[in-house]
């Protein structure tokens, strides 16, 4: 008889929404992978994280309290996550535990994408950019109008100035229509662009790229932390502001 395998976990990137598949046994063993996958999918700060557990098996009841403390972290970012696709035995163990009652769960992908369209979510401003010149003035004046409206005005010229090196290595670099969105979270202002280039940014000064990379070691040095993400057709680059200011931020 093959013995059932451990648990296995495969992220499937994406903005912004991620999706978890965990397949396996989950156990208190192997519970930090599960962690850890997670983890990985938190760091590209998408705005909902799935959590497929359609091909899960929980080996003891314990083991399922990894997932309230997952969704903790994930809220304390700021990030959605929702566990989809419990078989019917691992659905009534959550019931059981009551782990419900602190994670959201849905039958499939589509219905828990229909219940995070209607949850109380971040406050957004969102613009379509062209590949021109005059996206950065048009982003500026986003940033600014967002900034006034949610009054973060501290974060105003921090985040114009990421928003401005974003948009002009979208133009330079991807050359195509770009898509701009803040979103004001519980700790931190998000800021992402998406464009049409599949090009993944690097903040390194190389000859042949030294303004681009002058600019992205200008937003790493601003930001809380910044990241890009492969998607379909093209890349998002993001970056996260802290709303309150630490002793030892620049000013």
């Amino acid at each position: 008889m093959t013995a059932e395998p451990m648990l296995a976990c495969d992220l499937e990137r994406g903005f912004p929404v991620s999706v978890v598949h965990a397949t396996g046994r989950l156990s208190i063993a192997s519970a930090p992978v599960l962690r850890r996958a997670v983890l990985k999918a938190l760091a590209d700060q998408p705005e909902l994280i799935l959590l497929d557990v359609s091909g899960l098996r929980a080996e003891d009841d314990l083991a399922l309290t990894a997932l309230p403390m997952l969704a903790r972290q994930s809220a304390a970012d700021g990030i959605a996550m929702i566990v989809i696709g419990p078989p019917t035995d691992l659905r009534r163990q959550l019931e059981a535990m009551a782990v419900t009652r602190w994670v959201t769960v849905a039958e499939s992908q589509t219905k828990a994408l229909e219940l995070h369209a209607h949850a109380p979510g971040p406050l957004r401003a969102a613009l379509q950019l062209p590949a021109h010149p005059s996206a950065t003035t048009d982003a500026r004046r986003l940033v600014d109008d967002a900034c006034q409206r949610w009054r973060i005005t501290h974060l105003a010229d921090t985040a114009a100035l990421i928003v401005t090196e974003l948009v002009a290595n979208g133009i330079q670099h991807a050359g195509t229509p770009m898509r701009l969105l803040l979103s004001l979270r519980e700790h931190h202002l998000h800021v992402s662009v998406r464009d049409g280039s599949s090009r993944l940014p690097r903040p390194t000064v190389a000859d042949d790229d030294l303004e681009s990379g002058r600019g992205l070691l200008i937003v790493e040095g601003l930001a809380a932390a910044w990241g890009s993400v492969a998607v379909a057709g093209g890349k998002v680059v993001w970056v996260t502001l802290r709303r309150t200011r630490r002793p030892s931020d620049p000013r």
